[in-house]
């Protein structure tokens, strides 16, 4: 213990491993890998219990268990791990991105447009995870944002109406960057039966990146906004535009208070 040392690497190599950890909580916070996480410490306490007590065949049955246990967690969290990576991926453009509330009342009018007409629609809404790796599904475009050319877009008759839309802002304003995207589905058990594909893959969009996402139900005319793999309730437009005010203005000062912390 006279020996024992602690300097400026091993206080480095604490501080990662504090940030990874709370990183990594933060990520299934409210997710069913909780309950899994919970499932895999039963599993060590059991294994130390055996051992403790001398239960040879127990401690036999675990010690196999442990010898592929990397693989198994890759496994089981295999979901939160592809989450996690893919938001490592940051826009570079989102800090430089043109007025908000010009892009806010453009979606809300873009979405009751589709209500009012009996259309379905799914609008992705791209923040600092980038979605480009989604475009090759779909039909990459570069046209400005406006009811009139979502309204084309989701018309039942349009070649594209399938899949959804991704809109994002840059220097130029808000965009419409790519149309009929196929995006992943949620897991099952995530979302109500009585929900269809386009939920399910609104849901799967927002639990693998930080986008939100406007769906518009086609058979009730219901719209939610989905975000972090949770969708929100029924809401009207001054709901949603509550909504999505509190959500990307956050962001964005968000984004201006960690660029002035860079500077400084």
């Amino acid at each position: 213990m006279s020996n024992w040392q602690f300097g400026i690497t091993d206080f480095i190599d604490i501080a990662v491993v504090a940030v990874v950890v709370y990183f990594f909580l933060h990520l299934i916070r409210g997710t069913r890998a909780v309950q899994m996480l919970i499932g895999v410490a039963v599993v060590v306490i059991t294994y130390q219990l055996a051992r403790t007590f001398g239960l040879f065949t127990v401690e036999w049955m675990f010690g196999h268990f442990f010898s592929a246990f990397m693989v198994i967690l890759v496994v089981l969290f295999q979901q939160e791990i592809r989450r996690a990576l893919m938001r490592v991926a940051i826009n570079p453009l989102a800090a430089n991105a043109g007025p908000i509330e010009g892009m806010i009342d453009a979606l809300v009018e873009s979405s009751f447009s589709l209500v009012h007409r009996g259309w379905g629609g799914l609008i992705v809404i791209e923040r600092d995870t980038g979605l480009r790796h989604l475009f090759d599904s779909g039909v990459t475009m570069d046209a400005p944002l406006s009811a009139d050319m979502i309204q084309s877009l989701f018309c039942p008759e349009a070649p594209m109406h399938d899949g959804a839309i991704m809109v994002a802002r840059d220097e130029r304003g808000s965009r419409i960057l790519a149309a009929r995207v196929l995006l992943p589905l949620a897991q099952s058990n995530t979302v109500s039966g009585h929900f269809g594909t386009r939920h399910r893959a609104a849901v799967g969009i927002s639990e693998e990146t930080d986008a939100l996402v406007i769906v518009i139900s086609e058979e009730n005319g219901d719209v939610h906004l989905v975000k972090e793999g949770q969708m929100g309730s029924r809401m009207d437009s001054k709901t949603l535009h509550k909504a999505l005010e509190d959500q990307l203005f956050s962001g964005a000062r968000s984004q201006v208070s960690n660029s002035i912390s860079g500077e400084a």
